[in-house]
């Protein structure tokens, strides 16, 4: 009777002892699986909003990287870099959607720090961006060519990030004769896009020429 007593105590706890490590097994499982979701910028809720900003601080950060980087390779070369005599920025490829494919091998991402941190933040995993510039009129309101970004994947509820680089009177091209931009902007197919938003200076203007918004969208 002792005996029997003694194995059904036994085979108690065995019971027990295999509950409890089928539990932490599972439990194990449930953690691993939380910690594999990889959550994308569609995912709804907080985590949406998280990764969101996420993206828009890593487009903001990559702006000032551009526009603090060595001359020739920062914001205001790029948002100087047209060549008249291709009519697009130097090295674009022409076409009438937008100006600079996104490629490893582009003049964009060779030549430029915002060109090359975009292409690896955001193309080599797998996200899409697009890279427009705003500037003003010779009235004083800012516009923009939306049919011809630097930059065009495509359209998307995005987020944005922007930088403002000021272009000078003394200011030319960076690409091409290198002219002045005031005598390179025009109503040609080829001119410089970028007007004067002031009058000549030698007419009493302003010696600034334009400010220019340099807007990254990303999704």
């Amino acid at each position: 009777m002792r005996d029997k007593t003694q194995s059904d105590a036994d085979r108690g706890q065995a019971y027990t002892l295999e509950g409890f490590v089928s539990a932490m097994i599972v439990l194990m499982a449930i953690l691993f699986a939380m910690q594999s979701v990889v959550i994308a910028p569609t995912t709804g809720g907080l985590a949406d909003r998280t990764v969101q900003a996420q993206l828009e601080q890593e487009a903001q950060d990559a702006l000032v990287l551009g526009a603090t980087a060595d001359e020739g390779e920062n914001l205001s070369t790029l948002v100087r870099y047209w060549n008249e005599s291709e009519g697009t920025f130097h090295g674009g490829v022409g076409a009438d959607e937008y100006h600079y494919e996104v490629a490893n091998d582009s003049e964009f991402t060779e030549q430029f720090a915002l060109g090359e941190i975009l292409y690896e933040r955001y193309s080599e995993r797998g996200l899409s961006y697009n890279v427009e510039l705003i500037y003003q009129n010779e009235s004083g309101e800012f516009v923009h060519d939306v049919d011809r970004p630097l930059v065009k994947q495509g359209q998307s509820g995005a987020v944005t990030a922007s930088y403002t680089v000021t272009l000078y009177e003394s200011d030319n091209l960076t690409a091409g004769e290198e002219e002045r931009l005031r005598d390179a902007h025009g109503d040609g197919d080829n001119d410089y896009p970028i007007p004067p938003a002031t009058g000549d200076p030698a007419e009493g203007g302003s010696e600034i020429y334009n400010v220019v918004e340099v807007r990254v969208s990303v999704w």
